[in-house]
């Protein structure tokens, strides 16, 4: 007690200090990965320019410790659940590729598009003859449920779109790259504990929809690719990691990535046309001082300046000059969006 008054403790008495700081170290070592070089086929059926900001490094992604418990419990999840199948005498599941001694892996666009698949059954007893393409998905117990209800309702075949369209585009873009024509999920709550499956055919159209869209995001890189929704409100949008650069005219990271000289060419590599060089992933991460923003980066219009760096009119009538990384203080005029 201090002058009648009572102090208020410094730190929340309510929380584990001890495991906050846990989670917080888990954290930082977590989201200190690095960031993923090429576009995933498991992010096939997301916003095509959530998955273009994403590609390019356009803005930094951070997951908090609640989110990295539940990816770890995924990776957990999937090594109990194949190790059971694994057990079962008269199936074969290969969750290596025999040729690799790796996962088993499938690319489009020259590298720039890769997937990974969690392993092929052989011997399934729905359909003996016919190889199917495993994967397996952890979930929580509400959407686990959800899973087992349209599974009754809409029958096995037609479950992983209706409870997942995401999953559904990355079992297709995995068929079609794979050359499969049956796909089974396994779905698990985490450890394991609950699981069902469903069986998904190839639809070459459906598969080739996806696989298109995501190669027009490679070879039209200076593009802005369509978005699931033009209002920030919208579900999708708003729990997006993108939503500030995509929505809100935050500026984005200044890298190769974003800059107007590179491209993308078959390796996967990326080419500057600045410096006529092929970039080093390290090189791309940190950029140059050359660097421009790709005019598909920027909210207005080109026009002219009195130097010859690129100019745009923005939706308020300000000019906004690209001066390069020395100037990013200037990058607070992006921000100015119509309404």
């Amino acid at each position: 007690m201090t002058n009648g008054l009572s102090m208020k403790p410094l730190v929340d008495l309510t929380v584990d200090q001890a495991l906050a700081a846990a989670d917080q170290v888990f954290e930082d070592q977590q989201n200190d990965g690095g960031v993923r070089g090429y576009l995933g086929m498991s992010g096939g059926g997301k916003c095509p320019r959530a998955q273009w900001f994403s590609w390019l490094w356009a803005d930094d992604v951070h997951i908090s410790a609640k989110g990295w418990k539940a990816i770890r419990d995924g990776f957990s999840s999937e090594d109990v659940a194949s190790a059971r199948i694994q057990a079962v005498p008269d199936l074969l599941l290969q969750t290596v590729d025999h040729e690799t001694g790796r996962q088993f892996a499938l690319e489009d666009a020259g590298g720039h598009i890769r997937g990974h698949m969690d392993g092929v059954i052989f011997h399934h007893p729905a359909a003996p003859k016919t190889p199917h393409i495993f994967e397996h998905k952890a979930c929580n117990e509400r959407k686990f449920k959800k899973f087992q209800k349209l599974k009754a309702d809409v029958g096995e075949k037609a479950t992983l779109r209706a409870w997942d369209e995401t999953y559904y585009a990355q079992a297709q873009l995995y068929l079609l790259h794979g050359g499969y024509t049956r796909h089974w999920t396994v779905v698990s709550t985490a450890g394991c504990r609950d699981w069902d499956s469903c069986r998904t055919e190839f639809s070459r159209d459906d598969a080739e929809f996806y696989a298109n869209r995501m190669k027009r995001i490679v070879e039209n890189v200076g593009e802005v690719p369509e978005r699931v929704s033009e209002s920030p409100n919208a579900f999708a949008c708003r729990w997006c990691d993108f939503i500030d650069v995509c929505h809100e005219g935050k500026a984005p990271n200044r890298n190769c990535r974003t800059c107007r000289y590179s491209t993308p060419v078959p390796g996967p590599d990326w080419r500057c046309s600045k410096f006529d060089e092929l970039l080093t992933l390290d090189k791309q991460k940190v950029g140059c001082e050359a660097h421009r923003f790709r005019g598909a980066h920027i909210p207005g219009q080109p026009t002219t300046s009195e130097t010859n760096d690129p100019a745009y009119r923005l939706p308020n009538g300000e000019l906004w000059v690209d001066r390069g990384v020395n100037h990013d203080t200037d990058r607070e005029g992006i921000r100015h969006r119509s309404e």
